[in-house]
């Protein structure tokens, strides 16, 4: 059976071994490497509430400059006493003008049966291809 909750520490492990090696925001704020974002972010919990703040971890799968499309990572984490669990994972494809044009949202896993980067970039680029090659050959929706 896997494991469910995870500590800290585990659980920057596993997302840097799947890829996930960029920089994110961790609540909207702490800019970082994950493992700094995170940290920073949890330190500057109140201690009596640090174990029981859900928390969200936000970052770029692919990003080339704002004119450009981009790929985003959303990843939702409960917390547990300290112990993470994958709430949800929401990656979203958007255009060059931030309108989304696929996502896809994960739940019910366990954060060691997350994707890797690169699948995840795949997910939501597989399902552009999708809806252009329908197009392309008259198929509505």
């Amino acid at each position: 059976m896997m494991e469910k909750n995870y500590e800290v520490e585990q659980l920057i492990k596993i997302l840097i071994d799947k890829g996930y090696t960029g920089y994110f925001m961790t609540q909207a704020g702490y800019p970082g490497r994950l493992k700094e974002s995170l940290e920073g972010f949890l330190a500057s919990l109140n201690p009596r509430s640090a174990f029981d703040k859900n928390v969200i971890l936000e970052t770029y799968l692919d990003w080339n400059g704002e004119d450009k499309p981009s790929i985003q990572c959303f990843i939702a984490l409960e917390n547990d006493n300290g112990k993470f669990a994958l709430d949800v994972m929401e990656i979203i494809h958007k255009d060059r003008f931030g309108k989304c044009i696929s996502e896809k949202k994960l739940m019910d896993i366990a954060i060691d049966a997350l994707p890797t980067r690169d699948q995840a970039i795949k997910m939501v680029r597989e399902e552009v291809r999708k809806i252009s090659s329908n197009l392309k050959r008259g198929k509505r929706f």
